[in-house]
């Protein structure tokens, strides 16, 4: 599957409201082989969800976005949320 910019950011805008549950592949059906190059694994990606920026995660769908004009990588973004899921507030 070959998709274009243009439908790669049509899929990326996309409200969460407007995804259909039946066309989302389900997260655990998603197999990528990481021996494999990235190129190869992205496309991998991509023919198996249709949207890679949407999936079937249970019984929710999980919607992933990206924000413009950060230098923080996906791992400070995930520390960032473990520590505001883990405060205790009295």
């Amino acid at each position: 599957m070959d998709l274009s910019i243009e439908e790669l950011k049509r899929m990326q805008s996309l409200h969460i409201m407007e995804l259909k549950r039946e066309e989302l592949a389900n997260a655990e059906d998603i197999v990528i082989d990481t021996k494999k190059c990235v190129g190869s694994r992205i496309k991998s990606f991509i023919e198996q969800t249709g949207n890679p920026f949407a999936q079937n995660v249970g019984e929710y769908i999980l919607q992933i976005g990206f924000m413009d004009g950060t230098d923080d990588l996906i791992d400070d973004r995930m520390v960032l949320l473990t520590k505001r899921k883990t405060q205790i507030t009295v």
